[in-house]
């Protein structure tokens, strides 16, 4: 992607997330970006521009922030639960993006169960990110693999494999922590070990 490409569908968000971030600041609720955003704040090629921003955050820190977002809140949080997801969403319209937040949030797939910690899991494997006067996070590659994985969206795994493929001693070990803090297959592990090392 030419850089000002990049910078044409990067700069909404950068804004979104200033305004985000001076509002959260003060609770000191931890929550990091996923999703397409994220996967595009590193660089990586997407097919098209993010639909929206996705912000992750724990289930009570989201109620935390979901107070700190109400000027730009058009729902209230509820709890979503679908075949494969459970979580709390909230959804804001904030410097023309549209941001879910996501608390919460469970995949089950078959046997497999992923719950998300974003304190104490992802936020220490966050990539950090400064945008303005502000520092925030981007979650840690190795969970979009895991998530894309279990909901079956092959062409982001591929794509997140083979980033982690160029940049291994960077993802590897975050792989491995969040498989070790959750129920997933024999099946499974075999199959993201097969992606990331082939």
């Amino acid at each position: 992607m030419e850089r000002r490409e990049l910078m044409d569908q990067t700069e909404p968000i950068f804004r979104a997330l200033e305004r985000i971030a001076n509002a959260a600041g003060p609770t000191g609720a931890r929550w990091l970006i996923g999703g397409s955003a994220g996967l595009l704040l590193r660089g990586l090629e997407l097919g098209r521009p993010p639909r929206d921003l996705d912000l992750y955050a724990d289930e009570a820190d989201a109620a935390v922030l979901h107070k700190a977002l109400l000027p730009y809140a058009v729902d209230e949080q509820h709890e979503s639960v679908s075949p494969i997801y459970r979580s709390v969403l909230s959804h804001y319209l904030i410097e023309g993006i549209q941001v879910e937040l996501v608390g919460g949030f469970i995949v089950s797939a078959g046997g497999d169960r992923y719950e998300v910690e974003v304190a104490e899991v992802l936020s220490p494997l966050q990539l950090p990110m400064t945008i303005g006067d502000c520092l925030v996070g981007i979650v840690p590659l190795a969970h979009e693999l895991w998530f894309n994985v279990l909901r079956e969206r092959e062409d982001r795994t591929r794509l997140i494999a083979s980033q982690i493929r160029k940049e291994p001693k960077l993802h590897m070990e975050a792989a491995r922590i969040i498989a070790s803090r959750n129920s997933l297959t024999a099946k499974t592990k075999q199959y993201v070990q097969h992606l990331i090392e082939s």
